[in-house]
């Protein structure tokens, strides 16, 4: 007998190594990362609201909803690669990157730790029963509630790097005096506190199961094709009085018996668990019975993820690729600066005399403005400054005056202005001077 053959009469036992060692920790890592991203975001001046100016700051530029191809361009193609997102994963949002998700599972974590566990087992009342009832200590609850609050006052600030820049909103924190906040902000900031005080203490998971509009938005895009939990029926009986998944899922779903519109978000806490639990035994063999899969394995077909992911999204690519289009075409032809002429209220008799040049600068940088008209001769007008100052994004306005003692006609001239950067534009104004009645002079 060759030597090849005689080792290949060993049996080989390969040492499983649970899934849990990878898509547990990658899960949190992408949930911290999508806190992290969402203070980043704002802060380093990606995206924020200014609600005084009317638009959003993207890059220090002011965008307002005029600049239709940005923002029909950026909606459109965010929109359209969610929804090839569901279409492929599922309500994967939900289970590795919504905050409301993250910050329940910290919690409930956090109260198991603290108070004891609650088992899914009844006690002769109908009560769930407390695991490590010792645990239910004062300082417990002192510490837990300390922690639930600390929570409350971080997540509240979260919605105010949208709107305020972090300078102000260290400034806020630090109780110093900023102009760019807005009066009475510290109580609305509290009514926040108060609000997700509330949530993390009492809702929690229960806005994912009954209250979350988006999940269910989410769930329309499913088939049988995405992103789902797969269960292999064929060693079943290592499922024998055996609810460790069920226990593990915050949604309460036996994923081993999967549907196509059940309210699963892919979380994987039931592969892991699962794995977990083989890999712990002594008496399972090989790796757990779930696993995150693509395909209609429901049925025993499986018509290819991707190409069957390609052939119903095919008006979401072509959205996605029309909003990119959009949005670069909007970035190309940006104008840093907008300006308009309108009529004043100073009036000679019946006759305007006076005009409002509006400029509207849209870069949160210094720039200086100059302005000048064509058309006129310079002892027929007057402005009351031919140079403005912009040291931020903002509006100005500059007074035009027509002289009066024009003789009788149609005057058709341009108001010129010009950055220090280039930029250029003109806008034309048609004045209508009146022949004065001699009960006038």
């Amino acid at each position: 007998m060759s030597a090849n053959e005689t080792l290949s009469k060993i049996p080989v036992i390969e040492e499983h190594v649970p899934g849990a060692t990878t898509l547990g920790p990658a899960r949190r890592y992408m949930q911290i990362a999508t806190l992290i991203l969402l203070v980043l975001i704002p802060a380093s001046g990606l995206f924020r609201i200014d609600v005084a100016a009317g638009g959003v700051l993207m890059w220090d530029r002011l965008v307002w909803f005029s600049d239709m191809f940005i923002i029909m361009g950026f909606w459109i193609f965010i929109a359209s690669l969610l929804v090839m997102m569901y279409s492929l994963v599922g309500s994967v949002f939900c289970g590795w990157m919504c905050p409301q998700n993250t910050v329940s599972e910290w919690a409930n974590n956090l109260t198991d730790r603290l108070l004891g566990r609650r088992a899914k087992m009844m006690d002769t009342t109908g009560t769930r029963m407390q695991i490590a009832v010792r645990r239910k200590s004062l300082l417990n609850y002192l510490i837990l509630g300390s922690l639930l609050f600390g929570a409350s006052l971080v997540y509240a600030l979260i919605p105010m790097f949208y709107f305020y820049s972090p300078q102000a909103i260290w400034s806020f924190v630090s109780f110093q005096y900023d102009e760019e906040l807005a009066g009475g902000l510290h109580w609305i900031y509290m009514v926040c506190v108060f609000v997700m005080l509330i949530d993390i203490v009492a809702i929690r998971h229960l806005m994912c199961k009954y209250m979350c509009i988006y999940r269910v938005w989410q769930h329309s895009f499913k088939t049988r094709d995405t992103l789902h939990v797969s269960y292999d029926a064929s060693r079943s009986d290592h499922c024998s009085n055996c609810n460790y998944c069920v226990d593990s899922c915050f949604l309460d779903i036996d994923p081993r018996q999967p549907e196509v519109f059940d309210s699963c978000v892919n979380c994987g806490a039931c592969v892991v668990a699962c794995d977990e639990l083989h890999s712990k035994s002594k008496k399972l063999q090989g790796p757990g019975l779930l696993r995150l899969s693509f395909g209609d394995e429901w049925k025993g077909k499986y018509r290819g993820a991707l190409g069957s992911f390609f052939s119903r999204a095919r008006a979401a690519t072509l959205a996605t690729l029309i909003g990119a289009g959009m949005f670069a075409y909007g970035i190309v032809s940006y104008e840093p600066a907008s300006f308009s002429v309108y009529r004043g209220e100073a009036q000679q008799g019946d006759q305007l005399l006076d005009y409002r040049i509006n400029i509207a600068y849209k870069v949160n940088h210094p720039e200086q403005m100059h302005i000048r008209v064509e058309g006129l001769d310079d002892s027929q007008y007057s402005l009351e400054k031919d140079a403005v100052q912009f040291e931020s994004a903002g509006r100005q306005d500059v007074v035009l005056y027509v002289r009066d003692g024009l003789p009788e006609g149609l005057y058709r001239f341009w108001v010129v202005v010009t950055a220090d950067d280039g930029w250029t534009k003109k806008f034309q104004v048609v004045h209508f001077a009146k022949s004065q009645s001699p009960t006038s002079l």
